[in-house]
């Protein structure tokens, strides 16, 4: 379900080396739109990265976002600055858009040029042009088109009533290794495009991305490795025809979006490559936020935990290690832990629980770990998942 006023497709251009994979897509909106952006942290930016940073700065609107998957154009030098400008030029000059009105984003292995011809691209995004809709089956071919590991579409929409009408939201993520999104500030891989219709300015759009992604995006990991190619857009072209929002109205937009975001980021971890079972940590009754979610990831990035949880082995020393380790400070003898809803550890003493019942319960596909300092009211959730063969099988290899 697009929101009005936007197209999307993808296919296969012959980008990636893996034969009949749809490697390139867009996502198009028929006026421009105010746009959004925040980038991976990391000091080591693909040349995409550097590209939309630029034009984003720049300010204005944004008619499109060109994306391709089975190399980063990560580490590149000029030439991949090039090759990323051209990307969006073939792009603008094939619809006619407004030169520096393009966004792009690329993922897959880094290091490796695109080798990106203007003429033969400028072919396939003319042939890409004709074949973008408003129907599922664009949307699904569009995600397709940006995977990389990733097993299943990862996709979510939201429907916002307001005053004068409905306002829809729209939005698709990929992801499932070298997950450790850090974009805060305006900032292979993680990708997410997110479009809406409604009517907001550039400048309101981006502090609404920037705190949805602190409670989403930012809370997710998969191996603890922050991608050079992190990237989440978002396009707002208007065409709902509800006008400017109330405060009223923007509140609720921006709970669905906050919905939207939380769902995506979700996914990210659910698909985690090799993983076997969703995990949710929440860490409860700390002095600040910040503290928890700083407890909650370092917890969600050990590996000992994460081998743990594959094995169905409750160890909660994995989990206390973990938290003390995270450079907050806590009375350890005070701390409660609860590991797939069994009670393993109070006051900081384990107690004797039926290692059997907790087995059970790690055995399931999602499974829940709570940790409670008894320090203060704050609290936050990540979400990872658990570490398999697979992932070592996966990785080992990700370049051949």
């Amino acid at each position: 379900m697009l929101p009005k006023g936007f197209k999307v497709g993808g296919l296969q251009s012959g980008l990636s080396k893996k034969k009949e994979k749809k490697d390139l897509a867009l996502f198009v909106s028929e006026s421009p739109a105010s746009a959004a952006g925040i980038f991976t942290k990391s000091i080591i930016k693909a040349a995409p990265v550097i590209t939309d940073i630029e034009r984003l700065k720049r300010g204005g609107r944004f008619s499109a976002i060109v994306a391709n998957s089975g190399y980063a154009n990560a580490c590149t030098g000029d030439k991949g600055k090039k090759d990323a400008e051209n990307m969006c030029s073939a792009t603008e000059k094939s619809f006619n858009f407004e030169t520096g009105s393009v966004l792009c984003a690329s993922t897959g292995v880094i290091g490796q040029y695109l080798n990106i011809i203007q003429d033969d691209f400028k072919k396939n995004v003319d042939l890409l042009k004709s074949n973008i809709g408003t129907f599922s089956k664009n949307e699904d071919e569009a995600v397709l088109a940006i995977m990389t590991t990733d097993t299943f579409i990862k996709k979510s929409d939201r429907k916002v009533k307001v005053k004068n009408g409905e306002i829809k939201i729209w939005g698709c993520v990929k992801g499932a290794g070298m997950i450790y999104p850090n974009m805060q500030g305006p900032h292979a891989t993680m990708l997410s495009f997110i479009l809406t219709d409604a009517e907001i300015e550039s400048e309101t759009l981006q502090k609404i991305l920037e705190n949805s992604a602190d409670e989403s995006f930012h809370c997710v990991s998969v191996d603890g490795d922050t991608s050079t190619n992190d990237t989440v857009i978002v396009l707002a072209n208007g065409q709902s025809g509800t006008g400017k929002l109330s405060e009223a109205d923007l509140e609720k937009f921006i709970k669905a979006f906050d919905e939207l975001t939380l769902e995506l980021a979700k996914s990210v971890a659910k698909d985690g490559e090799g993983a076997t079972k969703f995990i949710e940590i929440e860490v409860r009754n700390t002095k600040t936020k910040e503290d928890a979610k700083l407890i909650a990831s370092t917890i969600a990035t050990s590996p000992l935990f994460k081998t743990a949880i594959f094995g169905a082995d409750a160890n909660w020393g994995r989990v206390i290690a973990a938290a003390g380790r995270a450079g907050v400070k806590f009375d350890p003898d005070r701390v409660d832990i609860h590991i797939g809803g069994v009670h393993t550890f109070k006051d900081g003493v384990a107690l004797n629980f039926s290692e059997e019942e907790a087995k059970q319960s790690l055995l399931k596909k999602e499974v829940k770990i709570v940790i409670d300092l008894k320090a203060g009211k704050e609290s936050s959730k990540y979400y990872t998942c658990d570490f398999s063969y697979d992932y070592v099988k996966i990785n080992s290899d990700y370049r051949s």
